[in-house]
């Protein structure tokens, strides 16, 4: 079969689909754990060109086409906790005993880096609050330039930090206040897919109670997250509480009203609640998404 795609990256797809879910995020983006957000951006960029489906349209790739959208997936979601430091840090602290010695150590020594350098961050901005008089504007101006540098760089964290500095010498600027905004946006959804994934791996380990937890917490800071809410329905159900899964099974339908899925375990809760005339929309929902669903066309002759 012709394939357009270079050997080397036949291979490199082969051998990224053999390990499944081993290879750490450094590993996957090529890169070592005490390198900073610049340069984990731009390895990021550098492989979603190679790996990007969009990279290869109108070639022919034939049994490579899975595994490019995996591995562009698994790229994808590496880079999204690597260029966050928070949930860098955190992904750091949960995934430590995969990581091989060495990359321990690169992690230890980037923390005691990091450390010093929010120190001085810290005190730099300390310094600029106790500017006076006319002189806070051009303070708060150079704040906000620092932030918008952090940002890039993926230090969201103390972005934020400098942000709110900066709000405070000049609380009439309405840029700052609406980037505080936004970025402290996106580091609740961080948080949230970063836990998400937390949860997924606990309930693949059958720790529902863990899992339910972590789902909740994950849509608690994200509430548009509908993972964290098909993961709580999910596991809420296995664990027969019928109330918290159809209350979590209904956010996650008005997340993704396409979610046969879920429409289906919503329809199950109402079923098991007595609610019989809205078990019978759910159900009737399914079959309009998916007409061959044999478990809802079942369901709904019996209520």
């Amino acid at each position: 079969m012709v394939c357009d795609l270079p050997p080397d990256l036949q291979r490199e797809l082969r051998e990224l689909e053999e390990r499944g879910t081993q290879p750490s995020f450094y590993e996957l983006l090529g890169v070592a754990p005490d390198v900073d957000g610049g340069a984990v951006r731009r390895a990021y960029l550098e492989k979603s060109r190679r790996y990007h489906p969009d990279a290869w349209f109108r070639k022919e790739v034939g049994p490579f086409a899975p595994l490019l959208s995996r591995a562009f997936q698994k790229l994808s979601a590496a880079y999204q906790v690597l260029s966050d430091e928070d949930t860098r840090a955190a992904y750091d602290q949960d995934f430590k005993k995969r990581l091989s010695q060495r990359e321990r150590e690169a992690i230890e020594r980037r923390a005691l880096s990091r450390e010093e350098e929010e120190r001085r961050q810290r005190e730099r901005r300390e310094r600029l609050l106790r500017t006076k008089g006319f002189a806070r504007v051009g303070a708060a101006r150079k704040l906000y330039e620092e932030a918008m540098e952090l940002a890039l760089n993926g230090e969201r964290a103390q972005a934020i930090a400098a942000l709110k500095g900066a709000r405070e010498l000049d609380p009439k600027r309405g840029e700052i206040a609406q980037k505080l905004t936004d970025l402290e946006r996106e580091a609740a959804r961080a948080r949230s897919q970063l836990a998400v994934r937390g949860a997924q791996d606990r309930e693949k380990e059958k720790q529902l109670p863990e899992a339910l937890k972590s789902y909740s917490m994950a849509f608690q800071m994200d509430p548009a997250n509908r993972e964290a809410a098909a993961g709580a329905a999910r596991c809420a159900w296995a664990a027969g509480d019928h109330q918290q899964a159809s209350l979590f099974a209904a956010r996650a339908v008005e997340l993704a009203p396409d979610d046969v899925d879920m429409h289906f375990l919503l329809a199950q809760a109402f079923v098991h609640l007595g609610f019989k005339a809205k078990a019978r929309a759910e159900l009737t929902r399914v079959l309009s998404l998916k007409v061959d669903h044999p478990e809802a066309r079942a369901l709904l002759k019996r209520v």
